[in-house]
């Protein structure tokens, strides 16, 4: 099985890298670009602060990590970042809601399964799928690093300009303030990439991410 070179979190001053002691270089910069290479749009502009490690990194190792960095149209950073806000979340046979604290974004590097809830003042950033009975709802953005089919409520203080923005957006319902919209019934064509729900004219819309 092959072992992570390194662990990416979201913080409030973009994201923070922190490389496995024993990893080579040429290992984390191959599962980052891996990583990114689906989440290219996502991260645009980004400051990426590389947390202390036990080991000197060469001034080869850095540029050639900044080239990979730069790539996907992020900063490589040189200051220290802030801690990251992470959350676990319970399991339990009926739902069961967490709350964020402050306006920080609300990071969560695991899947939501049936009968979770997260909830949080701020923005929140999944870093992995909602599943169908999962629910998903903040007074901010919502974020999720891979598959939405559970419900997501962002802005739900009132925000109209909040969106849900998912690598794959088939939520059994997705609220954004206080307009709603369910599932179709039947298949419906989604685009191969991220999608973005917003709202337009007091309606949801879902369009393809960058267009």
């Amino acid at each position: 099985m092959s072992r992570d070179a390194f662990v990416i979190k979201g913080t409030r001053k973009g994201l923070s890298l922190t490389i496995a002691d024993d990893a080579e270089i040429s290992e984390v910069i191959d599962q980052l670009r891996q990583k990114l290479e689906s989440a290219r749009d996502f991260f645009g502009g980004a400051a990426v602060h590389i947390q202390p490690i036990e080991r000197t990194m060469a001034p080869e190792e850095r540029a050639a990590l900044q080239r990979t960095i730069e790539d996907f149209g992020m900063i490589l950073a040189d200051d220290e970042p802030e801690p990251s806000v992470e959350t676990g979340v319970r399991e339990s046979s009926a739902p069961e809601r967490e709350f964020g604290i402050g306006d920080q974004a609300l990071v969560i590097r695991r899947t939501l399964r049936s009968g979770q809830t997260v909830e949080h003042d701020g923005s929140i950033v999944i870093m992995g799928d909602v599943n169908a009975g999962a629910e998903v709802i903040c007074s901010g953005d919502i974020i999720v690093l891979g598959s939405l089919r559970g419900m997501a409520h962002a802005g739900c203080s009132g925000n109209s300009e909040a969106v849900v923005l998912a690598f794959r957006l088939q939520p059994t319902q997705l609220r954004v303030a206080n307009v709603i919209t369910r599932a179709p019934d039947g298949a419906v064509l989604r685009p191969k990439g991220p999608e973005i729900a917003r709202v337009k004219n007091k309606t949801i819309h879902i369009s393809a991410y960058g267009r």
